[in-house]
């Protein structure tokens, strides 16, 4: 039935202007946050069918997110509703010499108490790709076996898996992370990270090259990128090889959301088989991106095509 099924957490995401700090603010800005929404809503405007699974609480405050997501084209037909409450975060948005700063309030949200008996998984793997994120095993036991069971899943249905490691230091250690993470990553097919963050949590040292040759070498996987600190990434796949796409100037208006928007793009290339293009649609997102307010891309499809170059 659809093109992509995400899982995971959306958030709301209360932001100050820019250069205001939390403590002097006296309004803020709402938006719905979440990485694997994100994507899922990054894919829907490019003319994917979509989803987004998750946990909600039953309340205007749940109401008001799921709406938000589906104006986009996502279906959120199957989204849990719960008595619990729905993660906050706040954002400082900093400029420099001081750096931007996120408080996280999401302790006991609708999605940590999530159980795999609550989820209907036909519905899960009526897909041709899963995607999920490293920020959702760390959220509680039962998200972890969540992960776990979807992953096993989409495998015995045959469906692509792809996951985005997304380390946060907020939520567990560099010890934890890889401890937990290390056993699903073998079950992926798309594997995606930042360079950063496959140094810190598995010790890889060396060139991006030689570091996705390491990342294959332990967990088998059929593609894997990694994005790279100075903006562009570079991507391998059992067909391709290695390729490389290159960074788009940009003038930042709003960090969040950008990796998002990246794993979007480059999901939508590998629906279509097409890795280059999957580089080259993920740079322009990422791009397109961090000129937005807010954590979710209103880009088309006409405008990452573009600046990507392809038609």
């Amino acid at each position: 039935m659809f093109d992509i099924v995400t899982f995971g957490e959306c958030m709301v995401r209360f932001s100050t202007p820019g250069g205001v700090m939390l403590e002097q603010a006296e309004r803020l800005r709402a938006d719905p946050a979440g990485t694997e929404s994100n994507v899922a809503v990054a894919l829907a405007r490019l003319g994917a069918r979509s989803t987004w699974l998750s946990a909600l609480p039953d309340n205007p405050i749940g109401r008001w997110m799921a709406e938000r997501i589906a104006a986009h084209g996502v279906d959120v037909s199957h989204v849990v509703w719960t008595r619990d409450r729905a993660g906050i975060f706040f954002l400082e948005a900093g400029s420099p010499p001081r750096g931007s700063r996120v408080v996280y309030d999401r302790a006991d949200s609708a999605v940590s108490r999530l159980t795999p008996e609550m989820i209907d998984w036909a519905f899960v793997t009526d897909t041709r790709l899963l995607h999920l994120s490293g920020i959702t095993p760390a959220l509680s036991e039962s998200c972890r076996d969540i992960v776990v069971r979807a992953l096993t899943a989409a495998r015995g249905r045959g469906c692509m898996t792809s996951f985005d490691i997304n380390y946060r230091a907020k939520l567990w250690s560099p010890e934890q992370a890889a401890s937990v993470l290390s056993p699903m990553l073998g079950m992926v097919d798309i594997l995606i990270s930042t360079v950063s963050d496959i140094r810190l949590l598995f010790g890889f040292e060396g060139s991006p090259d030689e570091m996705i040759e390491r990342v294959q070498t332990r967990f088998h996987n059929r593609t894997v990128v990694l994005t790279l600190s100075e903006g562009g990434a570079v991507g391998w796949s059992e067909e391709t090889g290695l390729l490389r796409t290159g960074a788009h100037p940009v003038e930042r208006v709003d960090r969040l959301g950008a990796g998002d928007a990246f794993d979007a793009g480059l999901l939508w290339g590998l629906l279509r088989g097409d890795l280059a293009g999957g580089l080259a649609a993920g740079a322009a997102l990422a791009s397109l991106s961090h000129a937005e307010h807010g954590d979710v891309t209103w880009a088309t499809a006409a405008e990452v095509a573009r600046l990507a170059g392809r038609s």
